[in-house]
């Protein structure tokens, strides 16, 4: 057997193996809190039943992990030990396994949905070790919808949802509004699997003051082109904290008082027009401004484009890592979640 973390978005650090027992720790690096996510493979392991050990809790969730043979089709294995292991069969044709914390949404799954969407990318930058970072502008208009995800590295729920929203603006788009897109606004951290929260000194999502110069390239150039631009709509997708409690919904942050109205009038679009193939989302769980974490004052994504640059709305959607109420995630469920957004935002426009 062979664990190996030699793969795009891989972090992990085998501490041991003893027998059917492996013993793992996922890599924190720069990120300053505790975190959770982890992504490795695994070779030779056919026809073992093989126990997967954290040294921490908080690290596997309640499907057990994420599996995939390719890097982009992803199952639950189905249950965990408890939230520090998993223990899985291999089959006895299965000579490469990928196991993550979440379903991974790597920037190759980006280049092959462009490709068949027929969507040019484009450069937004270079990232501070020389990463060309992907960005797409697609669409006619003098207005602009922003777009993006990844500001934390591990958080790759949200682009599933992009994928969903921007196939439906392909089909049916708003009328003289473009979307510029940055699905991966970290993308060191995306490439070289970091958690990407809370990354000394800060992370990409509070790289945005507004009075100051940003410190990421990224971010500088996101508001080069805001600057740039009529900003009318920005959403940025993100996943919660691990999971239990609010982190098993899908929920809106809320972080405009004078907006709070225009945010639940969207919200109420948009779980009137949730699907039965869609993660679920209710209204009820929507994080109310400046309660717990949802400060309308931190530099983020959405206070930039709200605050400075007067988008008539602009918020974060985060999306559950794995349940949200009752439904379990799926990437055709998130997916399905980003038709939904769109088809509100067109409701919503509309008015």
């Amino acid at each position: 057997m062979i664990i190996t973390r030699n793969f795009s978005g891989a972090n992990i650090t085998v501490q041991k193996i003893n027998g059917d027992t492996v013993y793992l720790e996922n890599q924190i690096r720069d990120t300053t809190e505790d975190w959770f996510y982890w992504a490795f493979r695994v070779d030779r392991a056919n026809g073992r039943t093989v126990k997967f050990q954290f040294n921490k809790k908080v690290r596997v969730g309640y499907y057990g992990a994420a599996k995939s043979y390719d890097l982009k089709t992803w199952e639950w294995t189905g249950k965990w030990d408890d939230e520090s292991s998993f223990t899985y069969t291999f089959g006895e044709n299965e000579d490469t396994v990928y196991f993550a914390h979440c379903m991974v949404y790597s920037p190759e799954m980006f280049d092959d949905f462009c490709g068949r969407c027929g969507i040019e990318k484009k450069v937004l930058c270079k990232t501070k070790k020389g990463r060309d970072v992907p960005y797409i502008e697609i669409g006619e208009g003098e207005e602009v919808m922003f777009l993006t995800a990844r500001h934390h590295a591990c958080e790759s729920t949200g682009n599933y949802v992009l994928e969903g929203l921007i196939e439906q603006y392909l089909k049916n788009p708003l009328p003289n509004i473009r979307v510029i897109c940055v699905p991966f606004v970290d993308f060191d951290g995306v490439v070289d699997g970091d958690q990407g929260k809370a990354r000394a000194p800060f992370d990409h999502n509070r790289d945005y003051p507004r009075d100051g110069e940003s410190i990421y390239a990224s971010t500088r150039r996101i508001r080069e082109i805001a600057n740039e631009n009529k900003i009318r709509y920005a959403f940025d997708f993100h996943a919660p904290w691990h999971f239990t409690g609010e982190n098993d919904t899908v929920f809106i942050v809320r972080n405009s008082h004078e907006k709070l109205a225009e945010i639940e009038k969207f919200g109420r679009l948009l779980e009137a027009g949730i699907t039965p193939e869609s993660l679920p989302y209710k209204v009820e769980n929507d994080h109310a401004p400046d309660t717990t974490w949802s400060k309308t004052t931190s530099p983020t994504f959405a206070n930039y484009m709200l605050n400075s640059m007067g988008a008539d709305l602009s918020f974060t959607l985060e999306t559950t890592y794995f349940k949200a109420n009752d439904g379990v995630f799926s990437q055709k469920g998130a997916i399905e979640l980003g038709r939904c957004f769109y088809k509100a935002i067109k409701g919503y426009n509309n008015k």
